[in-house]
């Protein structure tokens, strides 16, 4: 959905706009400011008087992120829900409400009309801007304006955070959940509400897909040309990864892996694991005793890699390839970007930390060529821990900072080192964890700790013994107060301040800490927040002490994230940094700028960046520039990309030190389709994609044959999303994107089918990707026909249509096939029928002639009379 563009003189307008509607309602003439003694003033007025948690439930700062249910079925995991201050109501993200609606709907430009298309009967309604609201989650609508566009309601019910839909004509999504209730009504085997999941095809070694690409840059160092291959496959079973960067002066740079990860313990026989890796890998980190490490080696483990320990700081990472950059959003607000890959060609955010509750970020890819994906990455705190006498474990040995083939990356590699955890539910309160670490010199490492949950807050102790012999010990509390989460730490590190560290044990002797992060509520703003203090004593002698903290202003098309920073050393004085960030979207484009100063003696500037990046058509604009205070240089440069076909081409100049650097780029993705390899823009051998084949299925084997025809215009639900995808006019779609690990669902959206007498084979299909495969899915569509029988009373020559009579349809073979209540005129229909069959239709004793369905008559209707009951 397109955005608003921002104008620096509407700041005003827009607190107004979201504010207003409850506060103001009242009001007929213009705000002005007032004094105090009138009515409090002129801040009361925008933002209200009363506690935001007394408006927005337990969300408590004006944003609200309930559930959406209908009929007691979850549809949406989250959906935002901003808060319109005392007597206004809330109002509702009108995009996600769409999408997770399965609606289809276009907006031209920014500020225009919203056209959104009805299924039965097939209508578009046209949602007014002018209905529109700004808010931090983008154009929002009143729920009290809703049921004047569409026909249904919201009702917000803010004790459970649920909002609760009830509909007055059929939705996509409510058509897809009734079909799959009446589908296991039909059929009590499919009582499961798990799709099946697709078995993947074996193969000893297959190659699945491959990204390309080559570049030559002209600098002050003269010609430079660069060439990589990333391709992902299949051998015996796991999934390898395969990496090589070569570069004009003989540089080489490879990289392997294999891995495999799935949600049920079923690897390795007895070990019952979920997870494995071998190649180039990193290990997991270990409290107090071990930093994770990367390098050669193999790890095996019973956890799934995407579920997250109690109480911790995590770090997101994937591959990142040449001119991409990544930036991390969570609900809806710009955190980092990076643009700079690590040794092993993935972008890295650390350090990230955890809320008690439910966590969510999504990560944005934007590609040189005007490409875009997203990754979404959901963690939950408190509720990780193992289950009663449940038990984890993870095992493993890596060569830390040397790859399984090349030089060495890292300049102090920490050697091969083997380590094991092992973590088990005592109770569903507490879990304990052991931990070891072994490496070449001095004796193995031993932490010992216990997580666990108490009176509302989380709690973690741990103990350990160092490769040293030194005994260490930390703590962790951590409680949420209304919308924040505090945290406090203290802990003792014991003598060993090796690289394979954490960096706090290689800085501190000990350390104490207190954090907090959460959101403030401002009327209809929610202000994100995180701050820390820091005391600890320094192995090198002395003291250090650190404040830190950040807040961030969200509106609906732009941000301000404002870091404040002092550090002091022992008695010497406190030093103090500042950022100040700034973000925006002003129609197509992405902005972002930046200032960072220092007290050194005084305050004083240290530096200044600006980018601008624009997507159009199938390229991509983007500038940049920065200034570094001390040398008073300026740098930067400009990118233009654009996609032709397959090909992406780039071509970049810009100035870097004392001299000016040229480049150009050419980049492919490669992918196996089902008859040859086909071509498509980069990224493909990053995350999982889908090739789905929609057809008719004349003669119902589930296979393609030379003589079916493909199915244009098809759309598919994944996971819950509805994809933009469609079908061409061979019934094929590519569908990239798709998260790999975790089972993904795929479906067909019925509204998208233009014949309504086509019903998928299956009503959907489950299946497991792997990085960089991509699975043909075949979709095979059966023409269907319907019977409509109408129940009439019989008494004399008076026939009256009869209601609530229960009519049964059965097969050939008297198997009942299909079982309704009659409505108000007597009638009920069964749909979905397959074709060349014979039918007959039951009701109280009375039977139907038999009814045949054919592709020329794929409709059939009868009645049945009932006889009057006895003595009437």
């Amino acid at each position: 959905m397109s955005r608003r563009p921002f104008r620096p003189q509407r700041l005003l307008s827009l607190v107004l706009w979201c504010c207003a509607a409850g506060l103001l309602a009242a009001v007929p003439a213009p705000l002005r400011a007032q004094g105090a003694a009138e009515d409090g003033g002129l801040f009361d007025r925008l933002f209200g008087t009363d506690p935001a948690a007394e408006r927005a439930g337990q969300a408590a700062d004006g944003l609200a992120l309930p559930a959406l249910f209908a009929d007691g079925k979850l549809i949406a995991d989250t959906i935002p829900l901003q808060d319109l201050g005392a007597g206004g109501g809330q109002c509702v993200a009108i995009a996600p409400l769409l999408d997770a609606l399965e609606l289809a709907w276009e907006q031209p430009q920014a500020g225009a009309d919203i056209a959104i298309t009805l299924p039965d009967p097939r209508r578009t309604v046209i949602l007014p801007a002018a209905m529109l609201l700004p808010s931090p989650s983008g154009d929002c609508l009143p729920l009290a304006d809703l049921p004047d566009v569409l026909p249904l309601s919201l009702s917000h019910d803010k004790v459970s955070q649920r909002l609760v839909l009830e509909a007055r004509a059929s939705l996509p999504v409510l058509m897809r959940l009734a079909r799959a209730e009446r589908q296991s009504r039909l059929r009590p085997e499919t009582l499961r509400p798990d799709f099946p999941l697709l078995a993947r095809p074996e193969a000893a070694v297959r190659l699945w897909s491959a990204d390309v690409a080559a570049a030559m840059a002209l600098g002050a160092q003269g010609r430079q040309i660069s060439g990589s291959v990333l391709a992902s496959g299949e051998v015996f079973g796991l999934a390898g990864r395969l990496s090589l960067a070569a570069t004009s002066d003989g540089r080489l740079t490879p990289g392997f892996a294999l891995t495999q990860a799935r949600d049920t313990p079923d690897l390795l026989g007895p070990l019952g694991a979920r997870s494995l890796a071998l190649g180039d890998i990193a290990a997991p980190a270990q409290p107090l005793i071990a930093d994770s490490l990367s390098g050669r080696g193999l790890v095996i483990s019973s956890r799934a890699p995407w579920k997250a320990d109690l109480l911790d700081t995590i770090t997101l990472s994937g591959p990142l390839p040449q001119g991409w950059e990544a930036e991390l959003w969570h609900e809806e607000r710009l955190v980092a970007v990076t643009r700079d890959p690590d040794a092993a060609g993935n972008w890295v955010f650390g350090e990230i930390p955890l809320r008690i509750g439910a966590n969510r970020w999504e990560v944005r890819l934007y590609g040189p060529n005007g490409e875009s994906e997203s990754q979404v990455f959901t963690r939950m705190v408190g509720t990780e821990m193992n289950a009663e006498n449940e038990i984890g474990y993870s095992f493993g040995v890596v060569d830390g900072g040397r790859p399984l083939l090349g030089a060495v990356l890292a300049g102090e590699p920490a050697g091969p080192t083997a380590f094991a955890s092992l973590d088990w539910g005592m109770s569903p309160a507490v879990t304990a964890r052991l931990d070891l670490r072994a490496g070449l010199a001095g004796a193995p490492a031993l932490a010992l700790g216990f997580n666990g949950a108490l009176g509302g807050g989380l709690w973690a102790v741990t103990a350990a013994r160092d490769r040293l012999g030194g005994i260490g010990g930390a703590i962790r509390l951590a409680r949420r107060i209304g919308a924040q989460d505090i945290t406090f730490d203290l802990a003792r590190h014991g003598r060993d301040d090796g690289p394979g560290l954490p960096q706090p044990v290689r800085e501190f002797a000990q350390v104490v800490s207190l954090g907090g992060q959460g959101r403030i509520g401002l009327g209809c703003l929610s202000l994100p927040w995180q701050a820390r203090m820091l005391s600890g004593d320094l192995r090198r002698g002395g003291k250090r002490q650190a404040l830190a903290a950040r807040m961030v202003l969200p509106m609906a098309d732009w941000q301000a994230n404002l870091a404040l920073g002092a550090v002091r050393e022992g008695s010497a004085p406190w030093q103090g940094t500042a950022a100040l960030g700034l973000t925006a979207r002003r129609g197509s484009w992405r902005l972002r700028s930046g200032l960072t100063a220092a007290d050194r003696g005084g305050w004083s500037l240290e530096g200044a960046s600006l980018s601008a990046a624009r997507n159009f058509g199938e390229g991509a604009l983007a500038l940049d520039l920065d200034w570094q205070a001390q040398s008073g240089r300026l740098g930067g440069g400009v990118t233009f990309s654009q996609q032709l076909g397959p090909f992406g081409l780039s071509a970049s100049a810009g100035r870097q030190g004392d001299g000016w650097r040229f480049g150009i780029g050419l980049t492919m993705g490669l992918w196996r389709g089902p008859e040859r390899w086909a071509s498509a823009p980069a990224g493909i051998a990053r995350s999982g994609a889908i090739m789905a084949e929609m057809f008719v299925d004349d003669d119902g084997d589930g296979a393609r044959d030379s003589g079916e025809n493909g199915v244009a215009g098809g759309r598919f639900v994944v996971d819950a999303a509805l994809r933009r995808e469609t079908t061409d006019g061979a019934g094929r779609v590519l569908i990239r994107g798709v998260p790999a690990g975790p089972d993904v669902d795929i479906e067909t959206q019925m509204s998208s089918l233009e014949d309504f007498t086509l019903r998928p084979a299956r009503a959907g299909d489950r299946l497991a990707l792997r990085p960089g495969e991509v699975r043909h899915v075949l979709v095979p569509l059966r023409p269907t026909g319907s019977i409509e029988v109408q129940v009439l009373l019989a008494a004399g020559d008076r026939q009256t249509p009869r209601s609530g009579v229960p009519v049964v349809l059965r097969d050939e073979a008297g198997r009942e096939v299909a079982r309704a209540m009659t409505d108000f005129d007597g009638f009920v229909l069964f749909d979905a029928l397959p074709l060349s069959a014979s039918f007959q239709a039951e009701a109280q004793g009375q039977v139907s002639a038999p009814l045949a369905l054919s592709r020329e008559a794929p409709d059939g209707a009868t009645r049945l009379l009932l006889p009057p009951a006895n003595g009437a």
